[in-house]
């Protein structure tokens, strides 16, 4: 009996030995946390330079969607975007995300809302992942787009490019005028490119 105690005494001991000794490593250190940001980062964020030159060369491999209401996205919304507005019924917004997805398999969904600080495009985000569809969310939101565009345009471009380009009112989504396409949106090329 005394060997039977003393053996499970040990082996109780190794078995919290070793799950502390996994604990211990599997603590991330600040690299591990700086890695998941900027892969978490790199998969989640479209830059508006990115989408204004998928925009100008024509790229259809996206499909943009504004979540936010309908009146505001009938008023004025980035040109090509389509409007699902999240503030209605879920299981609504979850089925149209869920027929979007379905009907463009090979085009990355891009949201954005308000503004780059509105959390109705990340929580909207975050409701459609943990209902197994993921989007991407564009990093700045239509008011940055719309008023603020030389905050995010280079400044080499300001004379050149003009948001009115961008933008579309009513229904349609629109469509990015000819002349618009003849700028090149990010001077970095390669695979670190906007």
């Amino acid at each position: 009996m005394k060997h039977i105690v003393i053996g499970f005494v040990l082996g109780a001991l190794t078995v919290y030995l070793a799950l502390n000794a996994n604990l211990q490593n599997t603590v991330p250190t600040p690299q591990d946390k700086i890695a998941a940001y900027y892969a978490n980062s790199a998969a989640t964020l479209v830059s508006p330079h990115n989408l204004r030159e998928r925009m100008t060369h024509g790229k259809e491999d996206y499909v943009l969607v504004d979540v936010r209401a309908q009146e505001d996205y009938l008023r004025e919304h980035i040109v090509t975007a389509v409007n699902i507005d999240t503030g209605r019924d879920l299981d609504l917004v979850l089925g149209e995300f869920e027929t979007l997805v379905a009907e463009n398999p090979d085009k990355e969904i891009i949201i954005y809302c308000y503004s780059a600080a509105c959390m109705n495009g990340r929580k909207a985000g975050n409701f459609l992942a943990e209902n197994g569809v993921f989007v991407k969310e564009l990093t700045i939101g239509w008011n940055e787009w719309r008023y603020d565009w030389e905050m995010w345009n280079y400044d080499t471009e300001w004379e050149q490019v003009k948001v009115e380009d961008y933008v579309a009112a009513g229904a349609e989504p629109g469509i990015v005028p000819d002349s618009a396409k003849t700028l090149q949106p990010c001077a970095v090329a390669g695979e670190l490119a906007c």
